[in-house]
């Protein structure tokens, strides 16, 4: 988390000081862009849930179950308005994703006693995003609005080699990961501030494969799992300020009951 916290401060500043252009996770609601407007950006989230990792029917070894996640994902994001009312969207850059104390129990080919906890770490992998935002009402300072998109990214979790007595161990895993998420927000302009609310929906699809190894003997474990979700449903709150007429600053947050989603940026229409 504290890692979090500085990356979202450094963006903050940035956004401040400088012409990039960030957006939030879901942004003011609706569309914010004129008919033929075009806006650039570069898009932070940081993102904590919790996974429900399965081996396939039959097996008993790696065991899984309930694992914390954490995703960091930074994406560059090109917005177009389609109509006064419509924006189009798509978003591309790499995610990282880190899983805690995944938990091996005599992997084939191991000591039956062989057992231990290990956190896997991920490089930033491919992700590309594309939605769409639309305003369903508007009047006066109230608006509003509903946003759509569909997510793919790739992860691969290795961790550390584990040395047992007489044996070492290397574990991972990888995962291509298909993602819709959509959210309802109404907000309300107070001057230069727009606060926002309202609920959102996720629903994830993985292909997730799990593997272990030695460098001596080769593979003890090549797995197709599952991932089952925990959450479908949450929560959002945010906060969105114009510095100039076309440059907005905003913080949010995305909650369910079993993750919470922190994004900050600025948006700046071309």
């Amino acid at each position: 988390m504290k890692k979090a916290l500085v990356v979202l401060s450094v963006l903050a500043l940035l956004a401040m000081v400088s012409t990039s252009a960030f957006a939030e996770r879901w942004g003011k609601p609706g569309a914010n862009l004129a008919k033929g407007q075009w806006s650039l950006g570069l898009e932070y989230n940081y993102i904590e849930e919790e996974l429900d990792l399965r081996e396939p029917a039959g097996v008993t070894s790696p065991q899984f179950g309930e694992k914390q996640a954490v995703r960091n994902q930074l994406l560059v994001r090109a917005g177009y308005g389609l109509t006064d009312q419509l924006e189009g969207f798509i978003k591309m850059g790499g995610t990282s994703s880190d899983i805690s104390d995944v938990f091996v129990s005599g992997p084939v080919g191991a000591p039956t006693a062989l057992e231990f906890n290990q956190d896997l770490e991920g490089n930033m992998e491919f992700t590309i995003v594309g939605g769409l935002a639309y305003t369903i009402l508007q009047q006066g300072d109230f608006r509003l609005g509903t946003v759509g998109q569909f997510t793919y990214f790739e992860t691969d979790d290795t961790g550390e080699a584990y040395v047992y007595p007489g044996i070492t161990i290397n574990q991972g895993i990888d995962a291509s990961v298909f993602r819709f998420e959509g959210a309802l927000l109404a907000s309300y302009t107070l001057g230069k501030f727009t606060p926002y609310g309202g609920i959102c929906m996720l629903i994830t699809d993985s292909d997730a494969r799990y593997r272990a190894y030695t460098p001596t003997t080769g593979p003890l474990a090549l797995l197709d799992i599952d991932v089952d979700q925990e959450d479908w449903f949450g929560g959002v709150c945010g906060v969105n300020c114009a510095v100039t007429d076309n440059v907005r600053v905003g913080l949010e947050l995305t909650g369910v009951s079993e993750g919470v989603g922190l994004s900050t940026g600025v948006t700046i229409a071309l």
